[in-house]
């Protein structure tokens, strides 16, 4: 749609509103509240609002001092002032929720506490997003402009920074405030309007460099626009003072959507689904809701299978097909996914004890808290994951699950590239699950520090292919890079069985390996046949490496065994192959202290070519 086009699908939704309520209507609809209220079905969610409000009620409001805020740049590590920010974000929420629920003067007195606090931050980006220049003076940066009339970009105040959660907040504080004028002092509600403006409307507007997520292709680009989005719809009436805002903002959606194949793929992993494409989600619906219904960015069929993906993205209950940055188990969004299925009928609905409980997200993202209230159906029939055989061809991956409800075996597999958003080294990487437990595992996301994003990110255990279970070559590793690839060879399902056949060859450097076709054959009864054919101009030493995060036990004759409440035993040539165990600590997302151990299966006698077989076998 061009400019004009836009102006004008906005002027017919201001003409149709009429007065109305245009944007997010369903969120001020009073018979929803009613049944949130007092619907068996939201009981249990609602409960657990009340509590956290009681237990806050009874707490002051964090502080965000000067001490916690200079940690990243000086150590880099995020924890300590991030537990500290989302806690403020934690109380913004719990009591906008109970305000609209029960209305009582403690709810929303606490709410105005909260949204002036919250309005009296240094900045809502956090350290970590302030490119090394958080305990900067900026003014010191930018210097003087030099020359007659010379323009440059200049870099901004840090109050004027937008990044993922400075643009969640100025969605949060204008849908709330935009929800809950008539309880709020007016006070409140205008500088809660003034602050989103001068933080988030003005820097995006301003003659300045755009935002480098305006051009991504991943989440942030999604966050960031449907944060600055919101706040324009909220906060601008004139239609042509908006036009421009969203014509820019439209732009940047597609970036995001570019990265998307025609497979609907996010290869972020299923909790960057959640958040880059629910955003936009959310972003599309408000649009829609403003113009009148005359401009619907949820149309076409790669939006539907983007739609689709979350279903493609499970083993069994909440654990996930953990590539990339992911976590190992991941709620489901409620209100995302009825609202998504209203739209697309072959969208599965998960069993709703897996959905995403109110203190599940540390971030505390009030669009998710919202929507899932909202949005939510009382009578949306959900249900356990089923059989499946998925290949999503653009990125590669491959995902089945066999069984039943007595005994569920899913296997998940991937080629793809080493350049990829949140990208780990993981080409002809696999997992292996049974019955509600992963048993070889992908180790997923470590926690987040300076060091994590920075040139070590492929040292952490989790994010380098030494922690994943792909050959050792030479004692070598996969590389970081788009031209370190897969090539599909075979992606197969019959009735009997799936096959996966790739060459992994070019994910590492090493200049003798010519060849390395891996092999995976997982059969109808949960059996897997992992084989790697190598090819070398030379002998050279070969690893076959597994990663499980439970520890395994070396048995005689070629075993190895992994039990947990479940077990499989890998079977290999010991005359071949030396076994040994190592057992790595980690840090994973959550800040917990894991061990992840790795499985090594050493060639004994390097040659120039190679098949090595490795059976999994279920006990």
């Amino acid at each position: 749609m061009d400019y004009r086009g836009l102006q004008e699908a906005l002027e017919y939704g201001t003409r149709a509103a009429s007065g109305k309520q245009a944007l997010f209507g369903e969120g001020h609809a009073a018979h929803k509240w009613q049944e949130i209220k007092q619907s068996a079905y939201y009981r249990e969610l609602l409960q657990e609002v009340v509590a956290t409000g009681e237990l806050l009620l009874n707490e002051p409001i964090i502080a965000l001092p000067y001490s916690q805020y200079k940690i990243f740049d000086e150590t880099g590590s995020r924890i300590e002032y991030e537990r500290a920010y989302f806690a403020r974000r934690q109380r913004l929420n719990t009591f906008a929720i109970l305000s609209m629920t029960y209305g009582e003067p403690r709810y929303i007195e606490a709410l105005e506490n909260s949204i002036w606090a919250i309005c009296d931050e240094y900045t809502w980006c956090l350290p970590a997003h302030l490119n090394g220049t958080s305990i900067s003076v900026v003014e010191n940066i930018n210097g003087h402009t030099q020359g007659m009339g010379e323009l440059r970009a200049k870099v901004r105040e840090h109050r004027r920074v937008v990044d993922l959660f400075a643009s969640e907040t100025g969605f949060a504080l204008t849908e709330i405030v935009s929800m809950l004028e008539d309880k709020l002092a007016p006070l409140i509600v205008y500088r809660a309007r003034k602050e989103v403006k001068e933080r988030i409307l003005d820097p995006f507007c301003e003659l300045n460099a755009s935002f480098h997520w305006e051009r991504l292709t991943m989440n942030w680009a999604a966050v960031c626009g449907a944060g600055v989005g919101a706040a324009a719809m909220y906060l601008i009436e004139d239609d042509a003072m908006l036009a421009p805002i969203v014509q820019r903002l439209i732009a940047t959606m597609d970036c995001f959507l570019s990265g998307f194949q025609e497979d609907g793929a996010c290869t972020e992993g299923i909790a960057y689904w959640n958040y880059g494409f629910g955003f936009f989600v959310y972003f599309a619906e408000l649009l829609k809701q403003r113009t009148g219904g005359k401009v619907d960015l949820m149309q076409g069929e790669k939006i539907k299978q983007i739609a689709l993906f979350q279903q493609k993205s499970y083993l069994t209950g909440d654990y996930t097909v953990s590539f990339s940055d992911a976590s190992l188990r991941s709620a489901y969004q409620l209100g995302l996914t009825h609202h998504l299925k209203k739209r697309y009928p072959e969208l599965e609905v998960p069993h709703v004890k897996y959905r995403a409980g109110f203190n599940d997200d540390h971030c505390y993202r009030w669009a998710h808290a919202i929507r899932n209230l909202v949005w939510s159906d009382s009578g949306q029939e959900s249900a356990d994951w089923g059989e499946a055989f998925y290949y999503l061809q653009d990125s590669q991956m491959l995902v089945s699950r066999k069984g039943d409800a007595e005994r569920m075996v899913c296997f998940a597999a991937k080629g793809g590239h080493n350049d990829e958003p949140h990208n780990q080294n993981d080409i002809g990487s696999f997992i292996l699950h049974v019955n509600g437990e992963t048993l070889l595992t992908d180790p997923g996301a470590g926690q987040y520090t300076k060091q994590y994003f920075g040139k070590e990110r492929y040292t952490f255990i989790c994010n380098g292919s030494h922690g994943h279970s792909v050959p050792v070559i030479a004692g070598g590793y996969q590389l970081q890079g788009e031209e370190h690839r897969a090539q599909i060879m075979e992606a197969d399902s019959s009735e009997g069985k799936d096959s996966f056949v790739l060459d992994i060859a070019k994910a590492y450097g090493n200049d003798s390996l010519q060849s390395l076709i891996r092999s995976f054959t997982f059969d109808k009864n949960g059996r897997l046949t992992v084989q790697d054919r190598f090819k070398f101009a030379q002998p050279t030493a070969v690893t076959e490496r597994f990663v499980s995060y439970i520890e395994p036990v070396v048995l005689p004759d070629g075993r190895i065994r992994i039990q947990g409440k479940n077990g499989i035993e890998l079977l290999y040539d010991a005359n071949k192959l030396a076994s040994a165990i190592q057992c790595v600590d980690f840090v994973n997302h959550q800040s917990e202290n894991v061990q992840l151990y790795l499985i090594d299966l050493t060639l004994k006698s390097p040659a120039v070519e190679e098949q090595l077989t490795i059976r999994v076998e279920l006990i």
